[in-house]
């Protein structure tokens, strides 16, 4: 079986300027997902499509390939699906034989260890008519039908039209369970990359056949306040030193 890795990090993010190459616990936040990659044993190859350049020295010192962003892909709004075409395209072009999976990272998503990453393959495993296996976080308190938008007015109102929700009260659980996909563990069959058209949005890189890997929690660093949920997960884990 061949499987290639893959991190994507831009240089700069409008959420926390200069978060992919932040310090947490002595490491720079893109490190952590290529660790957890790196330390599984059965990825061949790990690529990091960037434009920036610490995280291109970073990955070079982990021993990845670069992948160098063109500029129609150097702004901070560049959607993520236009990033892993060429990124895939690129691969291609310089991979030798055939690709089963991709482990797709984030330089900002570090919720991510070995453990996770080799049990989400093998799940894919054992599922061969989904197209990707991914990590969800489950989060009730965020349901739909609690979720608001503001007018430019100032008032509240209802995000989605609650009409399609049927009958629910006050009590969180009562529209069912709801998850949140965790940007940080994702194992996509190759051809979902090829044609997006289709598939399920927003993350259209997923196929149209997701299936669903559990986690606590998750999710990719944006805001400031996860930097210490991040660090006290972190300092749960035994496995985020290379080996």
């Amino acid at each position: 079986m061949n499987i290639v890795g893959l991190m994507i990090g831009k240089k700069n993010s409008s959420g926390v300027p200069g978060k992919n190459i932040s310090f947490v616990l002595g490491k720079r936040l893109c490190e952590y997902p290529l660790i957890a990659a790196i330390n599984t044993g059965i990825i061949s190859e790990i690529f990091v499509s960037t434009n920036c350049p610490t995280i291109e020295e970073i990955g070079k010192q982990h021993g990845c390939q670069i992948i160098h962003r063109p500029k129609e892909h150097d702004d901070p709004d560049t959607l993520t699906e236009d990033v892993l075409s060429h990124a895939y395209n690129e691969i291609n072009n310089r991979h030798k034989g055939a690709i089963d999976y991709f482990v797709l990272l984030y330089a900002n998503g570090a919720f991510v260890n070995t453990t996770l990453i080799e049990s989400a393959i093998k799940k894919l495993e054992s599922n061969p008519s989904f197209d990707s296996c991914v990590g969800v976080v489950s989060a009730d308190m965020f349901t739909p039908i609690r979720a608001k938008t503001i007018s430019d007015q100032g008032e509240i109102k209802p995000f989605i039209d609650l009409k399609y929700f049927g009958e629910f009260t006050s009590n969180r659980d009562s529209a069912g369970s709801t998850y949140f996909i965790d940007l940080s563990l994702q194992i996509i069959k190759p051809y979902c990359f090829e044609k997006m058209d289709g598939n399920q949005k927003p993350f259209m890189w997923l196929g149209k056949k997701i299936l669903a890997y559990e986690k606590d929690f998750g999710g990719d660093l944006d805001a400031h306040w996860q930097y210490p949920v991040l660090e006290a997960w972190l300092s749960n884990q035994d496995n985020l030193s290379e080996v």
